[in-house]
């Protein structure tokens, strides 16, 4: 066959394949749409998509009408025309398997009958989407009249062939065409749960979830005027009045300072959740002492946490081999007596002790640190990860007991699944593409899957922990907790009741488990516990450790002492006798010897205390917060010395064989501070003074001068800097040019100049009176 001809026949086979194909997709895309095809399967761009939203029925009760709210957006650059949406179900399927739910709800079918869902518990038709345009339609299914159910059986209401109680499969489809002719479908997967309510259901015992809200902050926010307040506040005036109580007021105030703040939406999630635990006193709440303090009133709580979260299993973990002591966080911070001192201070209230359970944040909970957590007195702990069994098998009570060398630690383990919907997010980045990407389907998976463990084991009493998360919204609290209340098969009980519960795990075999969770280093679960994330807070301690040695640096050897008999008068707030009418707050220095005024100590105290509170805070699962809070701690000790300064001095010319040279040495802080004035200059013929201590009242300069001597003319360079008592630097070094022409002005000089001058004269005598040559 000549080419030409071969080439011809390979172009009319393509296109014939081509025109196959193309009649093959329109067929697919108007045959009965099946449960893989609806989830998107057929719209290979996954440009169009359908979601529920608020609104939409999580149960069906019986009673009420079914209603589905759904939201078709179109992503292609096509208009589609008008459409239908439907909510396609099996009312007489029930789910067997955990595992089962979780592969409908990431979109697969691994049940054979969940291939084909032919009863249409809702349709709707849908008006034509513009290209990148999207519409919402609202689906009802009604108790009081018939609804074609795609069955032969026609008669009645669809939500009456809804017998049995439990997790209901849903299939939400969309199909449509768009400008070209050509089909479109799409859908999703989602749940509905038919309550108990009107069946012939036998009494069986409540799965008993208790919903925990951990109350405390993660994103705090620093600014630099807050920085600079701190270190311009004045706390002499504080307890002027000279009573005992003003001074421990002053003492107390002094100890609970914070620079950290929360931002206006921080504030209204803060209002909004308040009242959201006022309407819903199921939520046991375990609560940061610290936090308590930015509500304008106190909230309800079941249990106290560690103080500012702080991460206290990666402190245990990390004991021996970094610096914690030497940055000034030792366990007294953040111990269970620490957590209920603050609460007392909050409340006001001494008599209310309530339970302490330290809640995990980025470490897991190890054996060492189970151990570190009780010997700090804490009755129970929070494992979100590690310690949720993944097998088939049904879930047990959230609790188990694991002894360790400081005694038996209760371990309390959210839930991993309904955890995970309760905090808004989906079980699996599968499922998130399907109902699960939006808080209305996730609210339906939370709901079908606590009726499926309910009826996993119906007759075996279990205690269940949910936890809300640390970033939990009041609108999603709200919503869900909204719909928890009226299911009948759930006991919303205490976190007491859990506390009580019989272990699901104890003894050797809980020790056996603990001793197998990893530490941060060797975590693979754990989706915090990455080497960044273990550099990151390995270089976090080192960098509070120099902070805090840099600030008891200023404290012990640049603030100037008081003197130890009368308060000096002054605005400068320098110094200051430490009277018998209250706490002293004493900073001793190096030798300890002298002392700082009251005023002093007050503001060293209220310095290392909003230290404490970044670095305490700073131990979060927010990479961005922890790095924000670590350089405001370090910008304090970076403002202590940066507010002693020395003035660049101007350049001098020396015509002498010595100058004076005025310095300018300047404080601006609110107490007085100590220094030692030294210079050098980079040669050997112009040397100046150096080691003169100066003190700087507050918010002062004062001036002083260096002796510039000259032994040869020349220029040199004078560096000019300030140290502390243990010859430490202070200030940044300030430089200045030095320019010497030597000149005679004493009476060496003169005796020097005489004598030039006389033979000067003699010369010219000689000349004028000598004896000439004859042949000259």
């Amino acid at each position: 066959m000549p080419i030409g001809a071969s080439r011809r026949l390979h172009a009319i086979i393509d296109v014939c394949l081509a025109m196959m194909i193309a009649f093959a997709m329109v067929f697919v895309g108007v045959t009965p749409t099946y449960a893989a095809d609806a989830a998107g399967k057929s719209d290979t761009t996954g440009k169009v998509s359908v979601s529920i939203e608020s609104g939409t029925s999580t149960v069906i009760n019986g009673t009420d009408d079914y209603t589905a709210v759904v939201t078709i957006s179109n992503g292609t650059n096509s208009m589609l025309a008008s459409g239908e949406v439907k909510v396609l179900t099996n009312p007489k399927y029930s789910f067997s398997s955990s595992s089962l739910m979780q592969s409908w709800a990431d979109g697969s079918t691994a049940d054979a009958r969940l291939r084909r869902l032919n009863t249409t518990l809702a349709s709707a038709t849908v008006d034509s989407i513009e290209a990148g345009g999207s519409r919402t339609v609202t689906l009802t299914a009604s108790k009081s009249s018939g609804n074609d159910s795609g069955n032969d059986n026609n008669s009645g209401s669809v939500l009456d062939q809804f017998t049995s109680w439990g997790a209901k499969p849903l299939n939400i489809t969309y199909s449509s065409q768009n400008s070209t002719g050509d089909a479109v479908s799409a859908g999703i997967h989602s749940f509905v749960t038919r309550t108990q309510d009107g069946l012939n259901v036998g009494a069986t015992p409540q799965l008993n979830l208790t919903m925990a809200l951990p109350l405390t902050e993660s994103e705090w926010q620093v600014s630099t005027n807050d920085v600079q307040n701190l270190l311009t506040h004045d706390q002499s005036a504080t307890g002027a009045s000279g009573t005992n109580d003003a001074n421990a007021n002053a003492e107390a105030v002094a100890k609970s300072t914070t620079i950290t703040s929360l931002t206006d939406r921080q504030r209204r999630n803060q209002s909004a959740l308040a009242a959201t635990l006022r309407r819903h006193t199921a939520i046991q709440t375990v609560a940061d002492p610290s936090y308590l303090t930015s509500f304008s009133g106190t909230p309800q709580i079941a249990a106290l946490m560690q103080p500012r979260g702080f991460d206290l299993a990666f402190q245990s973990q990390t004991a021996s081999t970094l610096p914690w002591k030497e940055a000034g966080l030792t366990d007294d911070l953040w111990n269970a007596g620490t957590a209920i001192d603050l609460y007392h201070d909050v409340t006001g209230d001494e008599k209310t002790t309530p339970a302490t359970i330290a809640w995990q944040s980025t470490a897991s909970w190890t054996m060492s640190a189970l151990t570190a957590a009780k010997s700090q007195g804490y009755t129970a702990v929070v494992a979100e990860t590690d310690y949720d069994a993944d097998s088939p098998t049904a879930v047990r009570t959230s609790k188990m007991v694991v002894p360790t060398d400081a005694g038996d630690m209760t371990v309390l383990t959210p839930q991993r699944d309904l955890s995970s919907l309760a905090q808004d997010s989906a079980t699996s980045s599968d499922a998130a593409l399907q109902a699960e990407g939006t808080t209305a389907g996730r609210m339906a998976r939370f709901v079908a899957q606590s009726a499926f463990y309910q009826m996993e084991r119906p007759y075996e009493t279990r205690n269940l922990l949910v936890s809300f998360g640390t970033g939990a919204s009041a609108n999603t609290i709200e919503a869900l907790m909204t719909q928890l209340e009226s299911c009948s098969w759930l006991n919303l009980g205490s976190l007491d009741d859990l506390m009580q519960a019989q272990p699901s795990v104890s003894g050797s075999d809980a020790a056996a488990h603990a001793n197998e969770v990893p530490t941060i280093e060797e975590s693979a679960d754990n989706p915090n516990a990455t080497t960044a994330t273990v550099e990151r807070l390995n270089t976090q301690v080192l960098s509070l450790r120099d902070t805090y040695a840099e600030i008891s640096r200023f404290a012990n050897t640049v603030l100037a002492k008081a003197p130890t008999s009368t308060e000096a008068s002054g605005a400068s707030g320098a110094s200051g006798n430490s009277n018998n009418n209250g706490s002293t707050g004493t900073e001793e220095d190096s030798d300890g010897t002298d002392q700082l005024s009251e005023g002093a100590s007050r503001w060293v105290t209220s310095l290392r205390a909003a230290y404490t509170d970044l670095a305490l805070k700073s131990f979060t699962d927010s990479t961005i917060n922890d790095q924000r809070l670590v350089k405001a701690a370090g910008r304090i000790a970076d403002g202590l010395f940066s507010g002693v300064t020395v003035a660049k001095p101007d350049s001098i010319n020396i015509v002498s064989q010595s100058a004076s040279m005025p310095v300018t040495v300047g404080n601006s802080h609110p107490y007085a501070v100590r220094v030692r004035l030294m210079a050098s200059t980079d040669s050997d013929q112009i040397v100046s003074s150096s080691g003169q201590e100066l003190t700087i009242p507050a918010n002062s300069e004062v001036q002083s001068t260096l002796t510039i001597r000259v032994l040869n003319s020349g220029t040199a360079t004078v560096r000019i800097q300030l140290q502390d008592a243990n010859g430490q630097p202070v200030s940044d070094t300030a430089e200045a040019k030095i320019t010497s022409v030597l000149q005679i002005n004493d009476w060496s000089g003169y005796a020097i100049l005489a004598l030039a001058v006389l033979l000067g004269l003699l010369g010219l005598w000689r000349q004028f009176h000598r004896v000439k040559d004859p042949d000259e």
